[in-house]
């Protein structure tokens, strides 16, 4: 397989990486709290072959004896753009949206997570009917901390109102008017290393396995505030990304003729040695 095949082969499995990619962000252009991922090309392998010979001592040379060898390009750190979403007013009190750095702390399965989609929803209790917890589409946990640190599933109290202020206090007003402040406060935790977390579905963001929680989050920052009756919308240019989206097909295009011009150029050689 010549160098021409090679390299079209390489580029065209990194053009297609970065067409999904670009797929993703049009697809949730419209979905609350999602952050655009953006992604990075590095060369394979590149390496200067000097030309053998007298082609090198050519007199009145002007350009080098040497020339490139590559091997492609190929799609190389996928980011998130952390750019702030805009706000959205729903007046629902259940709906949060956050206001600067940071993401919203929720139980997947048991397990810690961040999310910026703040479209919550009560959910009952199984064990006590008094008590509710906020829960995501997803189903995934809104959690809170006390005063001591400890972190643990938001509860609040089933069939009352609820009120957050810009730092996640939560106030409870029941139906003889009586407002009370809860022992948790929404927790807003501040990713100090984005690129630490891995996305999974439903705009839920994990640690990696064997990763260290202090190395990537941190506490929420004093500027971050926390909006009830907002949800924060996706971050996502979506004329940015069509246009993207028909350069990234006519990179591939390009890359998909470059193979095919090999392939016949290796045809025409094997006819000729024939």
């Amino acid at each position: 397989m010549n160098n021409s095949m090679i390299s079209a082969m390489v580029a065209m499995s990194g053009i297609q990486q970065k067409l999904g990619m670009v797929s993703d962000n049009i697809a949730n252009a419209d979905t609350v709290g999602y952050k655009g991922k953006q992604a990075t090309f590095e060369d394979v392998f590149t390496a200067v072959k000097q030309q053998p010979g007298a082609a090198s001592a050519l007199p009145g040379r002007v350009t080098g004896a040497g020339y490139n060898l590559g091997f492609g390009a190929r799609m190389g750190d996928v980011t998130m753009n952390t750019a702030q979403g805009e706000m959205q007013t729903t007046n629902n009190p259940t709906d949060l949206a956050i206001q600067g750095d940071g993401m919203f702390a929720v139980s997947a399965d048991g397990k810690q997570g961040w999310t910026r989609e703040g479209s919550f929803h009560f959910v009952p209790s199984a064990t006590d009917p008094t008590k509710a917890f906020m829960a995501t589409d997803q189903g995934y946990l809104l959690m809170g901390k006390n005063a001591r640190g400890v972190s643990a599933p938001l509860e609040v109290p089933a069939k009352t109102s609820i009120q957050i202020d810009d730092k996640g206090v939560v106030r409870s007003t029941d139906g003889a008017g009586k407002i009370t402040v809860l022992p948790q406060s929404v927790q807003v935790d501040r990713i100090i290393h984005p690129e630490g977390l891995t996305q999974m579905d439903g705009n839920l963001f994990m640690l990696p396995t064997g990763a260290n929680l202090n190395d990537v989050v941190g506490t929420m920052s004093a500027t971050t505030q926390i909006r009830q009756g907002f949800l924060e919308g996706s971050n996502v240019d979506l004329s940015a990304e069509m246009s993207e989206l028909i350069t990234v097909q006519r990179a591939y295009q390009l890359a998909a003729r470059t193979l095919s011009s090999s392939d016949n150029m290796m045809s025409i050689t094997n006819s000729i040695r024939g």
